[in-house]
């Protein structure tokens, strides 16, 4: 995708069935270090934990910085590190990834969010993993009951939210905390949540939007957003299922139901792009979806392909299983002609433009494109313009002869307000050449053929094809197909009310800035 839609967050728990002695140094905070590395792919803004430990006078402590999850942790310096996991050293603990969909890139706005109290079951932390679509209304709330917002974020909201939930003075169950507040949040809000008393809670929210998952065995209880975080700890991990919340305490783990789920509606974005390709989603390998959808590309070809003139480059690094497939099915190379450069980072990639953005991330490899005629697979196109520079840098300094690029997602045409930073109405490229009539049509319809030919002109390709809706959903392969995804940002159906007038409100804006343009 080249960076034109950003992670969203990664959550991560775990509590130890044994003494803390039992364990590497740490404990719960060399656990939760190396969960949330392997769910780096979902936020490189900012990490942290949170860990109990009843022997420690600071019952729960909070570590978070800015950097990226080795950074975080001073991985590189093992006096550091070892200092680190010395004093955040728990039984417990919660732990997050984060990129900012809202709110600041400071210090102060990283998770897990922590509430000191003198009473230890209102001593608490928590970090979530989603987007809140009703915050400007709970915010609002809040300020009418003289609540000062120290920050434009979420998070902040639901803190609140949580401590009002405590201040009637009675010990609410866990469970009766969370299903209250699935009354006032709209939205995707997946929350790992740790009190004083030693209650670890993960709750997924009762549309499933984000994946969740978790495992039980003799030394560990751990749940994360994504099973890859697992895999080290026991081969039992099963997905939390909407409305399901996982709660330990005393030595007690029970998975229970929280709040009635409606339907499920599991981000199809997951299994396309953000998702690591080894994770397990609800049931369905992420690696396998990805090859199923280069292979649906493949019978969608209408190209005369032969393995003398054409060659299968990906974009790296989320399309290369589909182009694998893609290749395989129609019995032509698959070629690394862009190689990713792994060691530039993210804070200077930002700084610079766009088109040396393209040359800084991706290296080309002349000896496989100079000359021939590029099938580029890609994941999916959102505003076009990292795909309109791409293209440039492949055909002008990698020397191909033609290129034709195939995308595993249906055309991008609303926002999601579900916790993707996934653009404004106005800058996704297949809103751009739209009627008025186009834009406002909602459903599982396909992409007009004559936006796709002018995106394909915008973006200097030779042809350009896009997976089909019915494509997706059949290699997504859930039991009750479309019924079970969420497709917003491709149908404009929204699962949730205020998604729908987020949506109204974004077009609103983007029909009020062409109408402007043309004074």
């Amino acid at each position: 995708m080249g960076g034109e839609v950003k992670e969203e967050c990664a959550v991560a728990a775990v509590s130890l069935t044994n003494t803390i002695d039992k364990y590497p140094s740490g404990g719960a905070a060399f656990y939760l270090y190396q969960m949330l590395l392997q769910m780096q792919n979902r936020g490189e803004l900012a990490a942290g934990i949170s860990t109990y430990n009843p022997d420690r006078q600071q019952l729960i402590d909070t570590y978070k910085r800015i950097g990226t999850v080795s950074d975080v942790f001073s991985a590189s310096v093992n006096s550091e590190a070892n200092a680190i996991m010395r004093r955040y050293a728990g039984t417990k603990g919660i732990g997050h990834t984060r990129y900012s969909t809202s709110g600041g890139n400071d210090e102060g706005s990283a998770q897990p969010f922590e509430r000191h109290h003198g009473r230890r079951w209102k001593w608490f932390s928590f970090a979530f993993n989603g987007n809140i679509a009703n915050f400007s209304e709970l915010k609002a709330d809040l300020e009418r009951q003289s609540y000062h917002l120290v920050r434009n974020l979420d998070t902040e909201v639901m803190l609140h939210f949580l401590e009002q939930s405590q201040l009637g003075g009675r010990r609410e169950q866990v469970d009766q905390i969370f299903q209250g507040l699935t009354e006032k949040f709209d939205g995707a809000y997946n929350i790992a949540y740790m009190d004083a008393e030693g209650t670890l809670a993960v709750m997924r929210d009762p549309l499933g939007i984000r994946p969740m998952c978790y495992t039980v065995n003799d030394n560990v209880v751990g749940a994360a957003s994504e099973s890859v975080a697992l895999t080290n700890y026991g081969n039992g991990i099963h997905p939390l299922k909407p409305g399901e919340m996982l709660v330990t305490k005393d030595g007690n783990t029970e998975v229970k139901r929280y709040a009635k789920s409606p339907r499920n509606a599991h981000c199809m974005f997951e299994y396309v792009y953000f998702s690591n390709v080894a994770s397990v989603l609800d049931g369905r390998s992420v690696y396998d979806t990805r090859w199923k959808l280069g292979v649906e590309l493949a019978n969608m070809e209408d190209l005369n392909l032969n393995d003398k003139d054409y060659v299968v480059v990906p974009v790296p690094d989320t399309a290369k299983p589909a182009a694998d497939a893609y290749a395989h099915t129609l019995g032509i190379p698959c070629m690394e002609g862009l190689v990713r450069n792994r060691y530039v980072g993210r804070t200077f990639i930002e700084a610079v433009k766009r088109p040396e953005k393209v040359k800084m991330k991706y290296n080309l490899n002349k000896s496989v494109i100079q000359g021939k005629r590029v099938i580029l697979i890609e994941d999916s196109i959102v505003r076009g313009t990292t795909s309109r520079f791409l293209i440039r840098y492949i055909k002008e300094q990698g020397g191909a002869k033609e290129i034709h690029m195939r995308v595993t997602c249906p055309p991008i045409r609303s926002p999601c307000f579900y916790g993707i930073d996934m653009s404004s109405m106005g800058e996704l490229v297949a809103n751009r050449h739209s009627t008025q009539e186009q834009l406002h049509r909602t459903g599982w319809v396909e992409l007009d053929d004559d936006v796709v030919r002018k995106i394909a002109q915008e973006i200097g390709v030779d042809s350009l094809k896009y997976m089909t809706l019915e494509g997706l959903v059949k290699s997504i392969g859930l039991e009750n197909g479309k019924s079970d995804l969420c497709a917003a940002c491709l149908t404009g159906l929204y699962p949730t009310e205020w998604g729908a007038k987020l949506r109204e409100k974004a077009l609103a804006r983007f029909e009020q800035e062409r109408a402007t343009n043309r004074q």
